[in-house]
């Protein structure tokens, strides 16, 4: 096992351009200029890395004493991309995000068997798992070590209940309209083997942060809803009539900056 205070500096990958996955992007899609500007969602905390079975079922274990029924972490998985039709490649990383100040990341392919104190982390029901593409994420456990992933929440399914659209979200779609950031999917990571050992420090910079993004966007989108609530309560108030009438005049100048911008931002 190992633990990672974080330095606040990008590191190199960070610096340079990114380039798409091939196996990512369905369609070319048109980017707001507004987005290059975005600065770059970065984990702050201290990132546990664990590569043995019987560490990774200790730390689980920690974890599950640790919450309390209800609570949720950022979940996130990632694996090999495997160019060759008909084959597929086995879960290697599982990462957990419990707060600002931690994510685990547990290298299952360097176990020799599946941590059962993280199947029963997984298999707890009251724990909330969130994340984007969180169902599929639960077939391919199920498919890949027999671990039924229990109470995931689907982050996109939230987004558009509490925004009131029907998108189908990205997460680094969600870090954009959400957190005002924005996820630098780099090929070179994010397409890299992760069944390598040990993982290097720009992989597991890049997996703490997915699962991070995961956790952050879900409590926002729940303050957004607090929010939301807190409005309709008090809007039956008599606001001064000077008020009133600022409140209009940004209504209108937000509606026409929104009529400005392309349809695909």
């Amino acid at each position: 096992m190992e633990t990672t205070s974080l330095q606040r500096k990008f590191p190199e990958w960070m610096s340079m351009q990114s380039q798409r996955c091939a196996t990512e992007e369905k369609a070319c899609v048109q980017k707001s200029v507004l987005e290059d500007n975005l600065p770059f969602l970065e984990f702050p905390g201290s990132i546990v890395y664990s590569y043995e079975a019987s560490d990774c079922s200790f730390l689980s274990e920690d974890i599950s004493m640790r919450l309390s029924d209800g609570d949720v972490v950022g979940f996130d998985m990632e694996w090999p991309p495997i160019y060759k039709p008909g084959k597929r490649s086995r879960v290697a990383v599982i990462q957990l995000c419990v707060s600002e100040n931690k994510c685990y990341l547990f290298h299952i392919s360097s176990m020799s068997v599946f941590p059962q104190g993280l199947k029963m982390l997984l298999e707890n029901k009251s724990i909330k798992k969130a994340g984007v593409g969180i169902e599929g994420d639960q077939w391919k456990l199920l498919r890949d070590f027999d671990v039924k992933l229990e109470s995931f929440v689907e982050l996109t399914d939230v987004a558009n209940e509490k925004l009131k659209c029907a998108e189908t979200w990205s997460l680094n779609g969600l870090v954009k309209h959400v957190l005002g950031k924005q996820l630098l999917k780099d090929k070179s990571i994010r397409c890299s083997n992760w069944s390598n050992f040990p993982l290097t420090e720009d992989q597991k910079l890049y997996a703490a942060t997915d699962a991070y993004a995961g956790l952050i966007i879900y409590q926002k989108l729940g303050n957004l809803g607090d929010t939301v609530q807190v409005f309709a309560l008090n809007k039956e108030e008599n606001l001064p009539l000077e008020m009133k009438k600022q409140l209009n005049l940004i209504s209108e100048e937000m509606r026409d900056l929104a009529n400005r911008f392309p349809v695909t931002c």
